[in-house]
């Protein structure tokens, strides 16, 4: 129980850092007058805010914490999340194996500073993320290799005959 009291407070932590962040944007683009590009920032600001906070609403803070980051904080691209259903509490060694793969996918998601990548979280019984990156070429090796790591971790994994995105089951 205390981990999740961690993961939570380390959530909110950065949650807190990103929006003061995004307030001292607003604000130095209101003192500029810059109103045009003002809007559109507090509507990208706002997609993002929605969407971490969706993610701390997953049911297990310290996956929602790993997504961050073991996969987003530093990713330079655009994310799109989607989030369906509640996931129970991921077993210590599931939780162990994701990081491992995520911290690959990370790295390698450098190759596509530009790319779009998709994060579908299914709760329930049988939990599982799906990763793909939209309008990009080339991503079968990236897949291939996530899937190796994630297997090789002892998560269990799909991926489609296209090879074009991820399925890891979590439980």
């Amino acid at each position: 129980m205390k981990e999740l009291t961690q993961a939570m407070e380390k959530l909110l932590q950065h949650y807190r850092h990103d929006f003061l962040n995004i307030l001292q944007v607003i604000g130095g683009l209101a003192q500029l007058q810059k109103t045009d590009r003002l809007l559109s920032f507090i509507q990208k600001a706002s997609v993002e805010v929605q969407q971490f906070g969706r993610l701390i609403g997953c049911g297990d803070p310290r996956f929602a914490l790993a997504v961050y980051e073991f996969l987003l904080q530093d990713f330079k691209g655009t994310y799109i999340l989607r989030i369906d259903g509640t996931l129970p509490l991921l077993e210590p060694d599931v939780l162990a194996a994701l990081q491992l793969t995520l911290q690959n996918i990370q790295s390698s998601l450098q190759l596509f500073p530009d790319g779009i990548l998709h994060i579908s979280v299914g709760g329930g019984r049988r939990p599982i993320l799906t990763l793909s990156l939209l309008d990009e070429a080339n991503t079968c090796a990236l897949w291939r290799q996530a899937a190796s790591v994630a297997v090789e971790n002892g998560l269990e994994v799909v991926l489609p005959q296209g090879g074009d995105e991820l399925f890891m089951y979590l439980g």
